[in-house]
């Protein structure tokens, strides 16, 4: 009887193969036919995940493939030879299989280039703080770093309570030393940058319009600077007084 039953099951296991094998053939039969109607172009296509910032030329040696694909599917500004990218850089990044456009890859940026101005992320503004070696985390900021400001609670002016105002400020400058962009070596652009004449404790934040304003208003009463690492996640962090402040943790390991 145990002997019927293994042989029963091996049959159904074998059929199952039968069917899926053959039902995979006849997906591909039909897949080959649209294909086959359908007029091929070829585009370039990224084999791998290029993060940006990649180099066209090292895109060039792995990262990409050519591939045939149905006219319809192939976006406008599609690209169709690797050598077009040779000297670019990657302006975003690009998960394996992306069909690579032609504003993935940009011209490398020189140092002084382009205006100040261009640096500025779309829809911000750039506004200046100065800041003394200590709220300045010892002069250890540099530009392209990001930082928290942390500053007076102005609502609570009988009860001292310092309350992080924003996260992960983009700096754009340290004195007028500019932030390196996709393509620039940090030390060619802080070579190329105008001297700094005691700037150095100058920095130039990127934030949204009514950011600026709330900067602009407590910078007189001073701000404190927390850096952060480059992939911090922005956390709730409650205000801090002489109520609290012997509250938590011993040991702030977060």
């Amino acid at each position: 009887m145990g002997t019927r039953r293994t042989t029963m099951v091996i049959v159904a296991v074998v059929l199952g193969a039968v069917a899926s094998f053959i039902l995979y053939r006849y997906v591909q039969g039909i897949e080959a036919q649209v294909y086959a109607d359908a007029r091929q172009v070829e585009v370039v296509v990224a084999a791998v995940d290029l993060p940006k910032g990649t180099t066209g030329d090292e895109a060039m040696v792995s990262g990409l493939v050519t591939k045939l694909i149905p006219a319809e599917f192939r976006p406008d500004t599609a690209i169709t030879t690797v050598e077009s990218l040779r000297g670019k850089i990657a302006h975003v990044d690009l998960p394996a299989g992306t069909v690579v456009v032609e504003n993935a890859f940009v011209e490398r940026r020189l140092p002084g280039a382009d205006t100040n101005a261009q640096l500025i992320p779309e829809g911000m503004v750039a506004i200046s703080i100065a800041v003394d070696q200590v709220r300045g985390v010892a002069g250890l900021i540099r530009p392209g770093d990001r930082v928290n400001l942390i500053i007076d609670d102005p609502s609570s002016p009988d009860t001292p309570t310092k309350q992080v105002l924003f996260q992960n400020v983009d700096v754009l400058f340290v004195g007028r030393t500019p932030a390196p962009q996709p393509g620039q070596d940090p030390a060619v652009v802080a070579a190329a940058a105008p001297a700094d004449a005691g700037l150095g404790d100058v920095l130039t934040l990127a934030v949204p319009p009514l950011a600026a304003s709330k900067v602009a208003l407590v910078s007189d009463t001073g701000i404190y600077l927390a850096l952060v690492p480059p992939n911090n996640t922005p956390v709730p962090v409650p205000p801090v007084n002489g109520a609290n402040l012997l509250t938590g943790e011993t040991t702030p390991v977060g």
